[in-house]
């Protein structure tokens, strides 16, 4: 939204508008829930063509009403479904449905109140519940249900549970589809024992026009987008770069002047920079270098210490231009860039993820020497949670991404298919990391029949 709201509104006929805004996103992302739900047809964006989804938060992203006020209300309210997209990648519709029916449900109890704010509201001998009061009880209720999902969840014991999973997901006319996910899953998405690793999945754009699943190795580390002017793939919240040269340096880069003259230096046109940080003069550069031809992908990542950032060094044959030892960031020859088939960056407030796919040392023995160091130290390791973080990091420079390519005859079914699919997989992790409950909304109201007097009682029934 451009501009600030200059139109201040209050009490009922404030709650009226955020009703109204929260409606218009509810009313149409309800219709698409579960793999028998409707379609929408959107229009196009980034780029491409009309797009056809039941993807909640695909859907609801494309709702903006024409009043700023119930803008601005949906917007708020879309946040529920983006936050589910972000630590699960599937429900999204769930909480949209839960949320705009609890939402529609209070505000009946409140409508009649100018000034809902307090605990209990009492007028004319009567006692009512005010805001404070029914955010409690939501609180109180919301973890009576997760404890009770918890308890009620069934472990996936193989790859026929799973392949259930993944067909409930994505839906029995694409059965074919749902297995090769569920394969997929129950390969990359386990260690040797069988306990559930978060390893990485990439949906990507085939050109064949039918499914292909890969595997190759790849690695996986915390780290954010340097500021979303990079974001490249915006429907999924990404900055994704191609086969591409890879920088890595623990300096804080904030002179314009030099990262110029570095680049001015190293000739080459497309380039990711791995750093704890970058100013905004910097990260204006490299915007400016790209209607020079010179394409900048910055990494931030904070978080990495400096023997973190040798086993991405390692990984994608880079050295580390590293501050400690001296070294400059102009003194950075070709010779010391690593190489990637692919980088993707999540820009998500939420956490921190980036994964690398295809890197330069992976393809020479740079990994197994790197993997050598880490089992060294790992014997010399004083305590437990220094075994554990050297094991994890050895564990991360062998892990496997799994690359599933779609490909159709249009662009509007390619992209139909492509949420389909990440769907499947978010759902088949889901399951395989934490266990499955009945679905299409029967657990949930199950659950409510055992809430009693509870405000969660009739939102709980709503998806079934």
């Amino acid at each position: 939204m451009n501009g600030d709201i200059t139109d201040v509104l209050t009490g009922v006929e404030a709650r009226n508008k955020v009703r109204r805004g929260v409606n218009a996103v509810y009313s149409a992302v309800k219709l698409t829930l579960g793999p028998e739900g409707m379609n929408a047809l959107l229009p196009r964006s980034f780029n491409r063509g009309p797009r056809l989804t039941n993807d909640g938060v695909t859907v609801s992203e494309n709702v903006r009403p024409a009043d700023e006020h119930e803008r601005l209300a949906a917007d708020f309210f879309k946040e529920g479904s983006k936050k589910t997209n972000e630590l699960v990648g599937d429900g999204t519709t769930t909480t949209a449905v839960i949320g705009g029916f609890l939402i529609n449900q209070i505000f009946d109890q409140l409508q009649y109140e100018e000034s809902p704010s307090a605990s209990i509201l009492s007028k004319e001998g009567t006692s009512k519940k005010g805001v404070r009061s029914i955010r409690k009880e939501l609180k109180d209720a919301k973890d009576q249900v997760i404890a009770k999902i918890k308890e009620r969840a069934v472990q996936i014991e193989s790859l026929e549970d799973l392949k259930k999973i993944s067909v409930i997901s994505i839906g029995k006319e694409d059965e074919e589809i749902a297995h090769r996910i569920a394969d997929m899953v129950w390969t990359v998405g386990r260690d040797d024992e069988g306990k559930f690793i978060d390893n990485h999945i990439d949906v990507t754009e085939g050109y064949k026009g039918e499914i292909e699943t890969e595997i190759t190795l790849g690695m996986r580390f915390p780290a954010k987008v340097a500021h979303r002017a990079f974001v490249n793939k915006p429907e999924r919240f990404e900055m994704v770069a191609d086969d591409i040269k890879v920088l890595i340096t623990n300096h804080r880069i904030e002179d314009p002047h030099e990262i110029v003259a570095l680049l001015n230096k190293l000739q080459i046109p497309k380039v990711a920079v791995f750093a704890p940080h970058f100013s905004a003069g910097v990260l204006t550069s490299f915007l400016n270098s790209a209607k020079n031809g010179v394409f900048c992908f910055p990494v931030h990542c904070p978080s990495l210490r400096t023997e973190q950032l040798e086993d991405v060094a390692a990984y994608t044959g880079a050295q580390v231009v590293d501050k400690d030892k001296n070294q400059k960031l102009i003194s950075t020859t070709i010779a010391m860039l690593g190489s990637a088939d692919k980088i993707t960056v999540k820009d998500v407030d939420a956490r921190e993820d980036a994964v690398l796919m295809g890197g330069g040392g992976a393809k020479t023995d740079r990994v197994k020497e790197r993997v050598a160091v880490l089992k060294a130290q790992l014997k010399e390791a004083k305590n437990d949670l220094a075994r554990m973080t050297t094991e994890k990091r050895i564990a991360n420079l062998q892990a496997a991404v799994g690359i599933i390519r779609v490909g159709a005859s249009t662009n509007a079914e390619l992209l139909y298919l492509k949420l389909k699919i990440e769907d499947g997989v978010f759902a088949c992790k889901a399951a395989l990391q934490e266990g499955y409950v009945k679905g299409g909304g029967l657990c949930l109201k199950e659950i409510s029949e055992e809430m009693g007097d509870s405000v969660l009682v009739d939102a709980l029934k709503a998806p079934y």
